[in-house]
């Protein structure tokens, strides 16, 4: 009962906050890790267990720069994705520590005046649901509903799914935390240039059907850059009932030097997090290439 208790008080807290202004979400967590070593084909989310250290110093880098929301570094941490690295038996491990580090690095850098929440990341499987593909959606939601329990029972204060682009995908893993978790859970989408997912899937058609599911909020990131996903926001606006949450990527990755670049500045994604604001999202954040730098300049953009 006094757990249930919190997380109502959690919610309402989130809610109130959520009233009075956009909060700010924290930026890339890939882009960071890579900045730090991890290599082609590493699973970032053994880091968790490996370099707690760094993943910590991320999280606190995005506190300084004014985040109001931290994401764990859980985004491929459901046992399917992580059977690709022969890690599916680390699950557990890897999610608590996950939440660990986020606690710890809002607890070490002492926030006072503001309120820090602590989001699960949930991502796709990289698995092709039936009938399309070979993977079963029973395994599919257990795998999501295994990796909610364990990210709730961790103390996260909400779950954010995100760059999902199968509408049935994100469905099941939607079912799955509202079904055995306490928690506000946002529902996130990835669209292209078309305005559209890999699926075919519309802004229009994600809200009210992700909406009509129990979503607590819905929105899209990474795919593109702030430009596109200005567009597809102004889409859901239109016909959205609940919260908005936005992450652009920093622009549309270029190969510089044999280097991936993200091309959009910290004051270029200030310019959209202000549009943003205006329009009225409530989450806005930043997904590929989006450092502190840049959540530094956009927490400058929107609190004012």
């Amino acid at each position: 009962m006094k757990n249930l208790k919190t997380k109502i008080r959690n919610r309402d807290e989130i809610k109130n906050n959520l009233e009075k202004k956009p909060l700010l979400l924290d930026g890339a967590m890939g882009t960071m890790l890579q900045a730090n070593g991890l290599q082609s084909g590493d699973c970032p989310e053994e880091w968790n267990i490996s370099q707690p250290e760094i993943i910590k110093s991320i999280h606190k880098e995005y506190i300084n720069a004014g985040a109001d929301i931290l994401l764990t570094n859980t985004f491929g941490a459901n046992s399917i994705k992580l059977s690709n690295y022969q890690r599916e038996n680390e699950a557990e491990m890897i999610n608590k520590s996950a939440v660990n580090h986020c606690k710890k690095a809002v607890e070490e850098f002492g926030v006072t005046g503001r309120k820090v929440f602590i989001a699960g990341s949930i991502g796709p499987t990289g698995g092709i649901l039936e009938p399309y593909g070979n993977l079963s959606v029973i395994k599919t939601y257990e795998s999501y509903k295994q990796q909610a329990i364990i990210l709730e029972k961790a103390g996260i204060e909400l779950i954010i799914l995100e760059t999902f682009y199968d509408l049935e995908e994100i469905k099941t893993a939607l079912r799955a935390v509202r079904e055995n978790t306490d928690l506000m859970v946002f529902a996130s989408m990835t669209f292209d240039k078309n305005l559209k997912t890999v699926y075919g899937i519309t802004p229009e058609n994600a809200v009210v059907t992700l909406e009509d599911q129990g979503a607590d909020g819905v929105g899209a990131n990474c795919g593109t850059g702030p430009e596109t996903l200005l567009e597809v926001m102004k889409i859901m606006k239109s016909v959205c009932k609940k919260y908005l949450l936005v992450e652009p990527n920093a622009g549309l990755p270029e190969m510089v030097n044999g280097k991936i670049n993200y091309p959009a500045t910290p004051e270029h994604m200030a310019l959209y997090a202000g549009k943003f604001a205006d329009l009225g999202i409530n989450l806005i954040g930043g997904c590929c290439g989006t450092t502190p730098l840049h959540i530094k300049s956009m927490f400058d953009k929107i609190s004012h």
